[in-house]
C-alpha cells in the first residue's frame, strides 16, 4: 500500500512504486526461498558470496549425480543466469526463479550460477552490468573462485548465458564486451527488456514513463538512445560483434515488449553476425511477458522449456 505521507512519482504496480523523494516500495519479488535439495528434480542448490564488500552473491545449482571426474569431457556445462525485474526487483532467492532453475538444471543436466546483482535504485546502473560481469568472471574461474562445486563438477569452456527481461538485457550487454578471455558458447535471450529504435509501439505517455524510469535507474545514461537499452541506436556497437557461437531469442505474442525482441532478432540477422548456426527465434502465442515463470506447469511453459533445453543441448 502506498505511503499516505509521500507523493508518488511513478506507480508501476504491481511491481514497484517510486516516490518523489526517490525512495521506492517494491510490491513484488520480495519473497524468498532457501536453497537445498529439491526432491522433485534431485537438484541441489546453495548460496555463495562472490564479493563480500558489495554483497554480490550467486545461487548455485547442481543436478543429480554430477561428475567429479578430472576430465572436462565428463564434467557439466555451465549456465550463468540473470534474473529479470526491470533491474529493480526480484533475486535468485525468489521462489519462481528458484523453481525454474531447479527444473532447467535437471532437464538440461547443467550446473547453473544464478547471479544476485545489486538492484536499482539503491545502487544506480550500471552496477547491474558490473556485478554481472564480475560474477561471470568468477563463475569461469577468475578472481578468487575456489568454489568446489564449480571446480569439481564444471567445465567452464562449455559456457552459456541466459536471462529474462532485464536479465536478457544483461546477457546481451555482457556478450558485447571483449571476450578474449571468456568464450561463450550460446546466449538465450528471453522476453528481453530493450527499447529499440524502430520498435517502440507505445503510446506517447507510456514511452515517457519508460524513458523517465530508465533515467531513474541509470541517471548517467544517454536516455533511450543509450546502447545498453537500445542496441540499434545510432553509434551503437554493431550486433555482429555479439561474442558467442549461438543465439536463441524467445518472445511471447502478448508481451508488451514483443516488438523489441523481434526487432532485436531481425537486427542480429541483418548485422552480419556469424555463429556456428543462424540465430533462432521462438514465439509463444497467446501469452504475455515471462508467463512461464508465473505459470510453469502450463503446456506452453513446458514447450518453451523444451526449446531452451534443446538449445542448451545443441539440438
Amino acid at each position: 500500500m502506498a505511503s499516505p505521507t509521500k507523493t508518488i512519482l511513478f506507480n508501476l504496480s504491481p511491481y514497484i512504486i517510486i516516490y518523489t523523494d526517490f525512495s521506492i516500495e517494491r510490491l513484488s519479488g520480495e519473497d524468498v526461498v532457501d536453497p537445498g535439495l529439491d526432491p522433485a528434480t534431485g537438484v541441489s542448490s546453495k548460496d555463495v558470496v562472490i564479493n563480500p564488500s558489495t554483497g554480490l552473491y550467486a545461487r548455485l545449482y547442481l543436478p543429480i549425480n554430477p561428475s567429479s571426474s578430472s576430465s572436462n569431457d565428463q564434467k557439466l556445462p555451465l549456465l550463468v543466469y540473470y534474473h529479470g525485474g526491470a533491474f529493480a526487483i526480484e533475486s535468485p532467492k525468489s521462489p519462481k526463479y528458484h523453481n525454474y532453475l531447479n527444473s532447467l538444471s535437471s532437464k538440461a543436466h547443467m550446473a547453473v550460477v544464478s547471479v544476485g546483482y545489486c538492484l536499482a535504485p539503491d545502487n544506480h546502473h550500471p552496477i547491474a552490468y558490473e556485478d554481472s560481469w564480475e560474477a561471470l568472471q568468477w563463475a569461469v574461474g577468475g578472481g578468487n573462485n575456489s568454489e568446489p562445486w564449480l571446480l569439481d563438477h564444471v567445465d567452464p569452456s562449455r559456457l552459456f548465458l541466459a536471462g529474462d527481461s532485464s536479465g536478457a538485457n544483461i546477457c546481451h550487454n555482457l556478450a558485447m564486451r571483449d571476450q578474449r578471455v571468456i568464450n561463450i558458447e550460446g546466449v538465450a535471450i528471453m522476453h528481453p527488456y530493450f527499447l529499440l529504435t524502430g520498435a517502440r509501439p507505445f503510446e506517447s505517455g507510456e514511452l515517457l514513463v519508460l524513458e523517465l524510469f530508465w533515467k531513474f535507474i541509470y541517471p548517467t545514461s544517454k536516455g533511450l538512445e543509450d546502447p545498453s537499452i537500445d542496441p540499434l541506436a545510432k553509434g551503437a556497437q554493431s550486433l555482429k560483434d555479439l561474442a558467442c557461437n549461438r543465439v536463441l531469442v524467445c518472445q511471447a505474442e502478448l508481451d508488451f515488449l514483443h516488438d523489441q525482441g523481434k526487432t532485436y532478432y531481425n537486427g542480429l540477422k541483418q548485422s552480419g553476425w556469424v555463429g556456428t548456426s543462424p540465430p533462432k527465434f521462438f514465439e509463444t502465442p497467446g501469452e504475455g511477458h515471462v508467463f512461464y515463470l508465473d505459470n510453469p506447469k502450463s503446456e506452453k511453459a513446458k514447450e518453451l522449456m523444451e526449446t531452451v533445453v534443446d538449445f542448451l543441448n545443441y539440438k
